[in-house]
Parts: C-alpha cells; structure tokens; sequence
C-alpha cells in the first residue's frame, strides 16, 4: 500500500522541553484538580498535544519532527515537575510513537495518515486471548493499567499468539479506541489524576499489519526499523526501557524538591521560632536529595546518549542499561522519601506538592520495568559469568 500524504506541521521551533516548560503554571495549577478527578482534563490534554509534546518521536515522514529519546525525556522532566499525572501521560503519549514506528509500514498509515498527533495508550502485560481469523486475529480480554486511555485515538494490548510448534509468541495489538471498552476503574494513591483505566475488546479483529512481535523489538529486528534506521528505532527494546517511567519520576522529584525548599524557608519551628531552614539536617537533606535527583537523571542519560549514538549495543549494554534505569528509579524514591520524613506535617496536606511528588514517585516505583532486583541478578550473572535467568521476560 503507497504512503499518504502526511498531515500537519511541527508546532513551534522550540525544543520541546522549551515548550513543555512553558506549561508550568497551568499543569501545577490543575494538579490537585487532575488528582481529584483522577483523570487528565480537557484542557490539560489540549495544552499538551497543542504544544507538540506527543509527536516528539513521531518519524519525520509523518510530519513528525523525528527527534531523540534526550528530548523526549527533556520534554516529561518539565511536565512532571509541575503534575506528576500529566508527566506520566505525557511520557507514554510521546514515547507510544516510537513503539508504533515499529509496526509495519500499513500500521504506521493507519494511525498518522491523519496527522502526527494520535494520541495511544497501551497496556503490554500479554493477557489477551488470540485467535487466528482471515488475514488477523480475534482479540479478547481485560487489560489494567492504561494510562491516559480515555483521551487516546488508539490502544496497543498485548497477547500470546499460541502455536503447538513451539513457544507462544508475544506480540502487542494496535487497536483503534473505538472497538474497545474503557472502564472506569482508576482509584489510586500515586498518579491519581493518570486515569489508568481498564480496556476489554470482546472478539475485535486486528488485521495482521497492526501486530507486532515483542521478539523483534527485543533485538532490534521490527518491520519498522528498515523503515526508519534510526538508531533508537533499531535498538533493541532494553537499552532504552523504562526511560519512559523513571523519567516523570525524576521530574515530580524535582518538583516535590523545588516545593521543599520553598517551603523551608517560609517555616519557622512553631516552639522555637527559628526558620527551619537554618537547622543543618534540612540544609544535609536538600543537599542530599538534590545529589540523588542529579545522579538519577545522569544514570538515563548515559543510557539514552548511548542508544543514540548509533553505536552497536550488545547483551552486556542491555543489562547495565537495564540496571541504570532501575536504579535510578531506586535513587529518585530516596530522595522523596529524606523530602517527606523532613518537611514535617503540613506536608501531609492534600494541597501539598510535597506529599503529592512523594505518592507519585512511590506509585512510579512499583512499575515492572523498574524493578532493580530483577534487573541487578542479571547484571551480577553475566559478570560472574553465569546465564541470565531464563525466566526473565525482557531477554
């Protein structure tokens, strides 16, 4: 099938985390709103597609701008030091183009012929059920966890495809939103406003073109990547994963801190009277807290800066990029923490963007993908010159 002709045109000349931080006002201004509506609004939704953030990595012959996983990340660091729910969606939202550009070239038109801005939520746990059907599958189930999936165009669910010849073969279903139901199911205490609903699809037929097979992603090998030989798009999947959840962790911790030390140098001791901020633990918090955040966001960006680098990337960087990121994530939940036990309890306050950071950061921190455990056996197995555990999913 030939290419449409793309739609739309790039936004602004801005970088986006230019853009993105330009939102500021507005995003922490609604931020108690979103986490009480459990939903992103409107207008959020408006604001940041209008400010180009979810085409970020959308392939230029889309009319994308075909930027960097650095930019993208740049972009949901500014968004989620203001609302750490729309830093969330934002993050999945700009980071979904670049699993899409993975599909084969008919999927690709399917979602952008329109225009650059599609908007798709996705839930990758492969709890679909599959049937084969002619030229597709059948695709039924109930998937949790879908961020944002209410104000999406498009939906990618994974499932198992079975095969009596051999092992069953995950792949991820892209799926218009409208043969799907969204249940409202999100009640949370992180990431309260991200509306992370459930999706049921009963018997919907996804045409073969518009799946796609978690192996290849995993080896950089996608019908996408020949389309697009750009160095992130023929990366394989772990160099890079998890960027996309521990990058609005790292920017609701610099939010919560940025609040902090706001808040320390308003507060007085109410026995004492002395401002808090004169007492050496909160000034040895701040510097610790700030030192965490820093080594987070520089662990990403070596990961994200080799990716880009289109150097040949081996088992050997997949598993210490594996451990970064989720270390990371392990550090940013430190930082929050020494932030929370030290602001005292008017922190504790619903309209407080400490305790909100704090929530958020912890919700974030339970994600799969940023599970260091899992990612720090593999990295000591391979030194130590022992097979990776078999059972891990991701390799």
């Amino acid at each position: 099938m030939g290419v449409s002709e793309p739609v739309g045109a790039t936004p602004a000349a801005d970088p986006p985390a230019v853009r993105a931080r330009a939102l500021f006002p507005l995003l922490r201004a609604r931020a108690r709103q979103l986490d009480d509506e459990r939903h992103l609004t409107q207008e959020v939704v408006d604001a940041i597609t209008d400010a180009g953030l979810v085409r970020t990595l959308v392939p230029t012959r889309w009319a994308g701008p075909g930027l960097t996983l650095l930019d993208a990340l740049d972009a949901t660091i500014e968004i989620a030091r203001a609302s750490g729910s729309a830093g969330w969606v934002q993050s999945f939202w700009s980071d979904h183009p670049h699993w899409v550009a993975l599909f084969p070239d008919e999927a690709q038109q399917d979602v952008w012929a329109g225009g650059p801005d599609a908007r798709v939520a996705t839930s990758f746990m492969p709890v679909g059920r599959v049937e084969p059907e002619d030229g597709g599958w059948l695709l039924s189930g109930r998937w949790t966890w879908a961020s944002g999936v209410s104000h999406s165009d498009w939906v990618m669910l994974g499932g198992l495809v079975i095969s009596p010849d051999g092992p069953p073969d995950n792949r991820l279903f892209l799926v218009p939103i409208g043969e799907v139901t969204v249940l409202d199911t999100w009640y949370s205490a992180g990431l309260r406003g991200s509306g992370s609903d459930d999706v049921v699809a009963e018997h919907v037929y996804v045409p073969e073109h518009r799946t796609l097979r978690m192996v290849t992603a995993r080896e950089g090998t996608t019908p996408g990547a020949h389309l697009h030989p750009t160095p992130a798009l023929t990366a394989p999947m772990m160099t890079h994963a998890g960027y996309a959840m521990v990058g609005p962790a790292i920017g609701v911790a610099r939010g919560a801190l940025e609040a902090w030390q706001e808040h320390a140098r308003t507060k007085a001791h109410s026995h004492t009277h002395q401002q808090v901020s004169e007492a050496l633990p909160m000034q040895l918090q701040l510097a610790e807290s700030a030192v965490l955040i820093d080594t987070a966001e520089m662990l990403v960006r070596r990961c994200l800066s080799a990716v880009e680098s289109g150097e040949p990337l081996g088992i050997e960087h997949r598993v210490r990029h594996r451990r970064d990121i989720s270390f990371a994530m392990r550090l940013v939940t430190r930082a929050v923490d020494g932030l929370m036990q030290m602001a005292g309890a008017s922190a504790l306050r619903d309209t407080s963007p400490v305790q909100r950071g704090w929530r958020d950061v912890r919700a974030i921190s339970t994600h799969i993908m940023l599970n260091f455990n899992a990612a720090g056996e593999n990295y000591g197995r391979l030194g130590l010159g022992l097979p990776l555990n078999p059972k891990d999913p991701f390799f």
